[in-house]
């Protein structure tokens, strides 16, 4: 091999290990403001070294993705958003240059805020009453410690919604507080394992999906990852929530309502990413809720290269198991964004039954221009999706949807996203207009009894919104924000109640504030 040759590989091997060892490996929770200012960037063809539809990132990773941006081709509203995150992730040198193999970096993470609105349901499509509500929220202590490939997180979440959710169980009893992001883990160039609590999204952030969302509480989980950024498989087993034996939801197994006989449940998942060029990625995915009264953590469902339908159903059987599939494709040409998910929880092949196709599709088109975006998003959800016969096979974890709330659905949002930084930087508006169409089926609900009449979609009285709207952001900096949607929501048939309507104005204002250690300290362990 030429001499030059040599020395180009050994300085490119060189600075990849560099790269790699300085990198921090802690998990960029999907909740995250940061993920907004990704998603714009993507669309305009940067950071694609990061999978768009595989939050959560390393923080690590977005750092070396954000070092890799040609700062020459940005215009002042993306250099705007490239520095917020420089600002926000760039790690800060201690004493003595860039981290080295021995030591540990620490980093503690503060944040508070705090949501006011009209309805005692945080979504303003679906509002619930019209009370005056506000929520605060924050996390009084997040603390990362990176040494190396390894990472371990400590985090505790507060928040007043959690105690009054409408739609979901209660999950922080002490002082409001929950202890979520809190997890070890280890990240090599081809093999990455994490174990503990924090939430995935398993699509575009900020967009719906259909198999893995950040919509339920974060659960507890062991994640497995093989490969690069070309092709991987993904796998993850979270512990979710017991049933009672007569069906019933209380997540507390020393509940007075819990006798005997509650049922362990669990979700395993798996997903396989083909990415044959920037602009173009295709992904698999399967999941399975398993069940039983003595169920654990099984190994047949920790593999990642298990394909559970070679698995599920054969000897050994040991639990019960409901399962879904989906496929999701993610595409770019230009400044065009087009991202789709179909998802099939139940079909009769055979042509035994006379159930219909149980599916749930959601879906994106954007386009990105210097100082705008405009673009629709689709959700469509089956009347008996995520539902089972079996309530411990109900897609629910705190009686929060693992993928959507609500099933039984036809959602259409049309947008336009106006950046104004060139009258106030961090200043967006956005234009929006929201069509919902809402069947009687609920995922909670007990499953259709054989015989039982209902459509396959949009069963019953259906509850119909549109809601005209506009959103307002400003963020100058990264330490503090403030966020506002505000709209008119002209229903019909409320409640699934023919000629029951009304008019109404939801508004939902949010301001946060976050504070980052300016100095990392290390402590040195060789």
């Amino acid at each position: 091999m030429p001499l030059r040759r040599c020395v180009l590989v050994m300085m490119t091997v060189m600075s990849l290990a560099a790269e790699a060892r300085g990198q921090q490996n802690r998990l960029l929770a999907v909740e995250d403001w940061t993920y907004a200012y990704i998603t714009r960037l993507q669309r305009r063809g940067h950071l694609l070294d990061l999978s768009p539809t595989a939050p959560p990132y390393r923080h690590g990773e977005v750092v070396a993705a954000l070092n890799r941006i040609d700062r020459t081709r940005l215009n002042r509203t993306e250099q705007h958003w490239v520095d917020l995150l420089d600002e926000a992730l760039q790690p800060v040198a201690a004493e003595g240059g860039g981290q080295e193999e021995d030591e540990i970096v620490f980093t503690y993470q503060f944040q508070a805020g705090a949501r006011t609105i009209n309805s005692d349901r945080l979504d303003v499509v679906r509002p619930l009453g019209d009370t005056l509500n506000l929520f605060l929220y924050g996390t009084p202590f997040q603390l990362y410690a990176d040494a190396g490939p390894f990472v371990a997180a400590i985090g505790w979440w507060q928040d007043k919604y959690y105690d009054v959710d409408p739609d979901g169980l209660d999950t922080a009893l002490r002082l409001l507080i929950r202890s979520e992001n809190t997890y070890v883990g280890y990240h090599g160039r081809l093999f990455s394992a994490y174990a503990g609590r924090w939430s995935n999204h398993w699509g575009v952030a900020g967009e719906p999906a259909t198999v893995i969302s950040n919509n339920p509480r974060s659960q507890d989980q062991v994640a497995l990852r093989i490969g690069g950024q070309r092709f991987s498989v993904t796998g993850l087993l979270g512990e979710l929530d017991s049933v009672t034996e007569d069906g019933r939801f209380t997540g507390r197994v020393a509940d007075d309502s819990v006798r005997v006989g509650n049922r362990r449940r669990f979700l395993a998942a798996h997903r396989w990413d083909w990415r044959p060029s920037r602009r173009f990625a295709l992904t698999g995915i399967e999941s399975v809720i398993y069940s039983g009264h003595n169920t654990g953590l099984s190994l047949k469902y920790l593999n990642p290269l298990h394909a559970f339908t070679f698995v599920v159903d054969n000897r050994p059987k040991n639990d019960e198991n409901n399962g879904l599939v989906a496929a999701m494709l993610w595409a770019q040409h230009r400044r065009l964004t087009v991202h789709g998910q179909f998802m099939i929880d139940d079909f009769d092949a055979r042509g035994e039954s006379d159930e219909s196709l149980t599916f749930a599709l959601v879906g994106s088109v954007v386009y990105a221009a210097s100082s705008f975006d405009v673009g629709a998003q689709l959700d469509v959800v089956s009347a008996r999706a995520y539902n089972t016969p079996q309530p411990e096979g109900k897609y629910l974890y705190l009686l929060r949807g693992l993928a959507t709330q609500f099933s039984d659905y036809v959602h259409v949002s049309l947008f336009a996203d106006l950046y104004l930084d060139a009258l106030a930087p961090g200043l967006r508006l956005t234009p929006r207009l929201h069509l919902l169409a809402q069947g009687e089926r609920d995922i909670r609900q007990p499953f259709p009894v054989q015989g039982e009449v209902l459509d396959n979609l949009l069963d019953g009285t259906v509850a119909r919104t549109i809601r005209p709207a506009v959103q307002v952001s400003f963020q100058p900096t990264p330490w503090w924000w403030i966020r506002l949607d505000g709209g008119l929501n002209v229903m019909s048939d409320v409640d699934h109640v023919a000629g029951q309507d009304e008019t109404r104005f939801v508004g939902l204002l949010e301001v946060g504030l976050r504070l980052v250690l300016n100095r990392a300290f290390r402590l040195s362990f060789l």
